[in-house]
């Protein structure tokens, strides 16, 4: 059982020894990790702690001001606006582990940068276990994992990482953030990964899906807020797919195909695998053992159609999960009134959409997250 007093005793000696007199740089995404850590270094050292918040141009909706008022009485914060550097830069990046590798090198320059800056050697991020395992294990580059794979920091950007949570998964991370007296708002909050919406823009990132992507996430989150769900968000893919006859066979429904892919795991290890697409089916019974005929091909997500029309440009997907670990995870099961309730609200954001589904995948054989 998880003890945060303790496990706070345990560290605070060692950071302690570690970092000295020295000041520190923490980079805080807006999520549970990162502002965890950061909280917890702050707590051990006080006014050594410089906390800041790049906008890359990936956040939520209105994310930095959000984050920044929710931490003012906490500590203080700084945001570095680097949007347009950081979208120009990925602008038109299709595959998955390209977009996480160029985040990861424009996010670190940026922090060298700043670090060098105000002569600190020193910077703390909320990497935790399931970011460095699944790097680790191949599944997906997880942009905030360095020395676990060999990456000296010092040489490459000048400063020693320190990561006060790497053994801790999301539970454990939620307990500490409650013990050191985050509000509900932060230690509750909705997981967000440090690249942000760059991943929920599966496939070819563009300006015009970015926005309306940011503008769909917000309403999912709002619908989905208090229904105690693990993690719940939407991504926007190209809307072109085509029948699938063999699946189709197999699967006893017809299954669509879209030209985008996306993340998976498949015996331990990554599959890069397609995105497949169901009608509309209300038993989830049923619709799980489709799924699971629809996955022993070359398919990691699979989306169960919502609302859809004639035109448009692009696809939504509706994303819920329940799980404790975040290492394997279920759908839920939400009813299906509310997601077309849903659906209808994101089909009026943009006339270029033009369908929306929910994803009826577990993890595995898909992960969490699309890229």
């Amino acid at each position: 059982m998880f003890n945060p007093e303790s496990f706070i005793e345990e560290v605070k000696p060692q950071i302690l020894k570690e970092v000295r007199e020295e000041k520190i740089l923490a980079a805080i995404s807006g999520g549970v990790d990162s502002t965890t850590a950061a909280v917890l270094m702050y707590k051990i050292l006080g006014k050594q702690l410089l906390p800041i918040m790049i906008d890359t141009g990936f956040l939520r909706k209105d994310e930095a001001r959000k984050v920044k008022d929710m931490l003012k009485d906490i500590l203080p914060l700084q945001v570095v606006g680097k949007s347009e550097e950081f979208i120009s830069a990925l602008e038109g990046i299709s595959d998955a582990e390209e977009k996480r590798k160029k985040f990861r090198d424009l996010f670190y320059s940026t922090l060298s940068a700043i670090a060098k800056e105000n002569g600190i050697k020193y910077l703390v991020q909320g990497t935790i276990a399931a970011d460095w395992v699944e790097t680790q294990g191949g599944i997906k580059t997880q942009h905030n994992v360095l020395v676990q794979l060999g990456i000296n920091t010092e040489e490459t950007w000048g400063f020693k990482v320190i990561e006060p949570l790497a053994d801790l998964y999301k539970d454990e991370v939620r307990a500490l953030a409650r013990y050191l007296g985050l509000p509900k708002e932060i230690s509750e909050r909705q997981p967000f990964p440090g690249p942000g919406l760059l991943i929920r823009v599966v496939g070819k990132l563009t300006r015009e899906k970015l926005e309306i992507e940011r503008e769909v996430n917000d309403v999912v989150e709002n619908e989905l807020k208090d229904m105690g769900y693990s993690q719940y968000f939407s991504v926007i893919i190209d809307s072109q797919k085509s029948l699938d006859n063999i699946i189709s066979m197999e699967a006893n429904v017809p299954v669509y195909v879209y030209n985008t892919r996306a993340t998976g795991v498949k015996g331990d290890v990554r599959s890069y695998g397609k995105i497949a697409s169901i009608p509309l089916i209300d038993d989830y019974e049923k619709v799980r053992e489709i799924v699971q005929k629809i996955t022993k091909y070359d398919v990691t997500h699979v989306g169960m159609i919502i609302n859809d029309k004639k035109d448009g440009k692009y696809s939504i997907g509706i994303r819920a999960v329940l799980t404790q670990d975040f290492m394997t995870a279920d759908f839920a099961k939400i009813e299906i009134s509310k997601l077309q309730e849903i659906g209808e609200k994101i089909m009026e954001i943009n006339k270029e959409i033009k369908e929306v589904f929910y994803d009826v995948t577990s993890k595995p054989p898909a992960t969490i997250e699309y890229e």
